[in-house]
């Protein structure tokens, strides 16, 4: 059995669902679930496509007021408009991997994009697809890290 110890996470389709104007809203099951996942001792981070958005922007402007910015490790939050590249180019999951400081094979990235899923793999992440909803599933079903 894999041992994973990092859970990264998609936001927009993922976490949240993004209106446009609006701040995001919850995917249904998503607040509880981060919680969940860092009470069984996985390292929370994020890979998200952002454009233009500085971080402050995301958290001030974007996420839902009572997103749990804190239990994601700062190292573990990788932005394309920080990093200057998206999903699915592979750079970005490289990123990822050694901002984590372990092995690829360690790492399981959740994002409701196909595309990602596949292009995290060929660098040797875990990964999920995690459809709208299904999120507490996962949390049922890791055993802790």
């Amino acid at each position: 059995m894999v041992s994973i110890e990092v859970l990264f996470f998609d936001l927009g389709g993922t976490l949240i669902t993004l209106v446009s104007g609006q701040r995001a809203q919850w995917i249904e099951g998503a607040k509880d679930s981060l919680s969940e996942f860092a009470n069984k001792g996985f390292r929370l981070g994020l890979i998200s496509n952002t454009g233009s958005l500085t971080r402050q922007e995301l958290i001030d402007d974007l996420l839902p007021t009572d997103f749990p910015v804190g239990l994601f490790e700062g190292d573990l939050i990788i932005l394309s408009s920080e990093v200057g590249v998206e999903k699915p180019a592979l750079q970005i999951f490289a990123r990822a991997v050694d901002a984590a400081g372990t092995l690829p094979g360690r790492c399981l990235f959740c994002t409701e994009e196909v595309a990602h899923a596949l292009a995290c793999q060929t660098m040797g992440m875990h990964s999920i697809w995690l459809r709208p909803g299904l999120i507490e599933t996962l949390a049922d079903e890791l055993p802790a890290a």
